[in-house]
């Protein structure tokens, strides 16, 4: 018989679920609702035309088969009745004939620059071509040539005489130019039949809601300046794809309210119009930027963008966006809600954010539909989704990973906190390898062992690497005073780091020791540590049980509070739901191992310099399982400033990749060492690592992109993946900060000094990334704990170089930027962002070089500290660890 409250409570997820999908989906149905546009003008007097098409670029094929000028006049037949070339040299020479073949007017273009040798050329064949066929109506006799400066008033004005007086009567001679330079074109104007004016409101930053007003302004402003004289609108029209310019936004809406409203309105006043253009030129991005393929009514395969009559119809890209969008909502809501457990709040939680990423990756690929695959697009597109689904699939997995832990409670699979009422207390043995350990600070780790209330453990002390006598002799003295518990043994010399030194403590092992318990040198513990903990192995088919790290020196300085909270989110959130997926990263103190487990593998690897978590992925690969709890029953120090923490975090980092070289056949979807809930689990907590050193790569990228876009002409950034990767930041930011906040239980100003030691060792973190891919060994470097930290030597230098080129580069991006384009300033705020991380490790690294403010104790709540009895300080000397 089921359970009723199971029911409800299935029901209540379907219906979070349901009712998010529902939501965005209304949302892209509104998105893409048809576009009312009243106007209908049916047809079009005239537009541009100069041969095109996906493969075309005029550079490289000034001629065009003529059959492919006749398909493209059969295609401007069915919604135009005229065209207007703009050369009469080339291919272009050959349209009049075709175009009054198919019954289509002509407006023929002569083209006119600096070069007297070609224009003869241009006029002479454009006068042929007027006597020859009737169906010109009009000559534009050089295009925006004032414009561009190329020739005077008075030398234009010369040749449109000459043109008019060898062409036929019936035939209109004129120039056309930007109204700007119309309305002071006295001689030009003069000479000519009428004045070909352009009129172009996107490239005067106008808003689309306002083009027609301004146009209509334009040419009252034209018609004021030279009265009686007839008007000819030699270019209208607007872009359908590409940046914006100002506030004018580039859309198949726009583009068709522009066109089709000023059809309308000319047809009804009778001037006449050209648009450009007839279809839209890939090649024009070269020389136009990312609006300049995108004028055309049709596109490059001579398909409508939108009809001449009734409401324009979302894109097609838009429509497509809308299909990936839900399904990605979707499937990540169900991959996130179905795996592991789940309630009605965190179903709600999870879904929003899967289908936010799903909006955003929706939002790119319709970007991505709205342009033309040139080499160019392909590469930014390219790189923008790889970036962009890197950071949105780790922003996704840490909202996850917090959504779960503050919405459902603690991990079921978690050890309870009351010692277990099992008896079961097998042999214990404690290792402390140590190397050059300040004796107060060890001896105070050996004094809280003194107290462990089990009744069957011994202490193994392993001082290893370290010659100097001072450093050894008050812990033998001390082992020998806390009794036969205690077994000291020390080794001048030992290869392997510290897993040599756990080697050899097995050597000294007990034999009837079933558990080794490895401790750090600078940490205390609860007396209750190994009862509370060691009956767990009564279950055979545990093999590791781990309790989290804590740190007892955080209110010395807030920089030590500062890493302090930062490492608590950890254990709090990821520890869960590793040990959930037993996906389990172990770590090399407050760790509890079986010794036979350890044997069937092989012992701590000397290999590599993260032994912890390495024989922890062999045992779990062995078949066993570990468990874990929440409680903290042990605290150690802090790094003693934040090059000491920089070094830590390099070393765990360097460590994995080193992991990962060595098993990574275990990952292998045919791998049956571990399952894929495993492999998934490891891949997802290394790959927030990993995704530093990827975010390294685009960083500099982004600054030498930056740079090289002043002097060649590279595609802008898309606006929607820059926007996605500036998102993807941000969640992974709040992420982090309700994880300390909510679920360490830290202070807001602990929190926010979390997230930014924890953000400032991004750099870092890659790095060792970097480094772990060509480097297969490092050497172990130990971190200097409990000490008076006095001012020592600069060390974020590379983000120091790093966030200046960025904060450089989102400089030149801002004041390279006079048009507002909307990508731009997203790409200067994303830079920004980028350097954020690296600024505050610059700030960090100032602060280890000024003298130590320290602060004043302040009270631990004991559910989230160690216990009082293993808040014992060690004295303020160096120690590494």
């Amino acid at each position: 018989m089921s359970n009723p409250k199971n029911s409800i409570r299935r029901a209540a997820i379907a219906a979070a679920l349901l009712a998010v999908t529902a939501g965005h989906a209304s949302f892209w149905s509104w998105r893409n609702a048809p576009t009312p546009v009243e106007a209908e003008p049916g047809r079009i007097e005239s537009v541009s035309y100069s041969p095109s098409g996906r493969s075309y670029d005029p550079n490289d094929q000034p001629v065009v088969p003529r059959k492919e000028i006749e398909k493209d006049m059969a295609a401007i037949v069915g919604f135009a009745d005229g065209v207007r070339t703009y050369s009469t040299l080339g291919s272009q020479g050959e349209v009049p004939e075709i175009a009054v073949s198919k019954g289509l007017d002509v407006t023929l273009g002569i083209w006119l620059s600096k070069d007297k040798s070609r224009n003869e050329r241009e006029i002479l064949h454009g006068i042929a071509l007027a006597k020859e066929f009737r169906g010109i109506k009009r000559i534009v006799v050089g295009n925006e040539t004032l414009l561009r400066a190329e020739l005077t008033d008075a030398e234009l004005a010369a040749y449109i005489k000459r043109v008019r007086a060898a062409v036929p009567a019936s035939i209109k001679v004129g120039t056309a130019d930007v109204w700007s330079e119309m309305i002071k074109a006295d001689a030009t104007v003069k000479a000519s039949d009428f004045m070909g004016v352009h009129v172009l409101p996107y490239w005067e930053g106008v808003p689309v809601s306002d083009a027609l007003t301004w146009i209509r302004d334009r040419l009252d402003t034209v018609r004021k300046s030279h009265p009686g004289k007839p008007l000819f609108v030699g270019e209208v029209g607007w872009p359908s794809g590409g940046e914006n310019f100002h506030d004018a936004y580039p859309t198949p809406e726009a583009q068709a309210a522009v066109v089709r409203g000023f059809a309308a309105e000319a047809n009804a006043l009778g001037i006449h119009y050209n648009v450009v253009e007839a279809f839209d030129g890939i090649w024009k991005s070269t020389i136009e930027g990312s609006p300049g393929p995108t004028w055309g009514v049709l596109d490059a395969d001579r398909q409508p963008k939108w009809a001449m009559t009734g409401a324009v119809a979302a894109p097609y890209g838009e429509r497509v966006g809308a299909g990936v969008a839900l399904a990605v909502g979707l499937a990540l809501s169900a991959f996130a809600v179905f795996r592991r457990r789940t309630n009605a709040g965190f179903a709600l939680a999870a879904s929003m954010g899967a289908n936010i990423i799903g909006f955003a990756i929706g939002s790119a690929v319709a970007g991505a539909f709205a342009e033309y695959l040139t080499f160019g697009a392909v590469t930014t597109w390219g790189s923008a989704f790889a970036l962009g689904t890197l950071m949105m699939s780790v922003a996704f997995a840490d909202l996850v990973d917090v959504a779960r832990r503050l919405l459902t409670g603690r991990a079921p699979a978690l050890l309870p906190h009351a010692v277990p009422n099992i008896d079961h207390k097998p042999m214990v043995s404690i290792h402390v390898a140590a190397c050059r350990e300040q004796p107060d600070v060890l001896n105070a780790t050996l004094a809280s062992l003194s107290r462990l209330d089990y009744p069957n453990y011994e202490v193994v002390v392993l001082i290893n690497n370290t010659e100097e006598e001072h450093l050894v002799r008050p812990v033998e003295e001390m082992c020998r005073a806390l009794g036969s518990k205690f077994k000291f043994h020390w080794y001048k010399k030992i290869s392997g780091f510290k897993a040599g030194a756990l080697n050899a403590a097995l050597r000294h092992t007990d034999p009837a020791a079933e558990i080794v318990a490895v401790l750090d040198a600078d940490y205390t513990v609860s007396p209750d540590w190994l009862s509370k903990l060691a009956p767990s192995f009564a279950d055979p088919s545990v093999g590791i049980v781990q309790a989290p790290q804590e740190h007892r020196d955080g209110h010395e300085t807030a920089l030590k509070a500062a890493m302090t909270a930062e490492y608590r989110p950890f254990f709090d959130v990821g520890m869960q739901e590793g040990v959930s997926s037993q996906a389990f990263i172990c770590h090399g103190t407050m760790i509890m191992l079986r010794r036979s487990a350890m044997d069937r593998v092989g012992g701590w690897s000397e290999a590599g310099i993260c032994e912890d978590t390495e024989l922890g992925l062999r045992i779990l690969s062995a078949g066993y399982r570990a468990a874990y709890t929440d409680e903290r029953l042990g605290a150690g120090l802090a790094p003693d400033n934040f090059m000491q923490f920089r070094k830590q975090r390099d070393r765990w980092v360097f460590g994995s990749t080193q992991i990962v070289r060595a098993h990574w056949k275990k990952f292998l979807p045919g791998s049956a060492e571990l399952s894929a809930r495993q492999k998934l689990g490891y891949v997802t907590n290394w790959i927030r690592w990993w995704s530093d050193a990827v975010g390294l790569f685009a960083a500099a990228a982004a600054v030498v992109w930056t740079f090289a876009s002043l002097v060649l002409p590279l595609h802008l950034p898309p606006v929607a993946a820059t926007a996605a990767v500036l998102g993807a930041l941000v969640l992974r930011a709040a992420s982090s900060l309700l994880a300390s906040r909510y679920a360490s239980g830290n202070s807001w100003k602990e929190s926010l000094g979390a997230c930014a030691v924890g953000m400032a060792l991004s750099t870092t973190v890659a790095l060792a990334v970097v480094r772990g891919l060509f480097r297969k060994h490092d050497a172990f470097r130990v971190t200097a704990k409990g000490g008076k930290r006095t001012a020592g030597r600069f060390c974020a230098k590379p983000e120091a170089w790093l966030s200046a080129a960025l904060v450089a580069a989102s400089a030149t991006a801002a004041l390279a930027n006079p048009l507002g384009t909307l990508s731009l300033e997203l790409w200067s705020m994303l830079l920004a962002a980028m350097a954020v991380p690296n600024l505050m490790a610059v700030a960090f690294g100032i602060g280890d070089m000024l003298p130590v403010r320290e602060t004043r104790p302040t009270p631990v709540p004991a559910t989230q500290r160690a216990t009082p009895a293993s808040q014992e300080q060690g004295a303020n000397r160096p120690i590494a660890a």
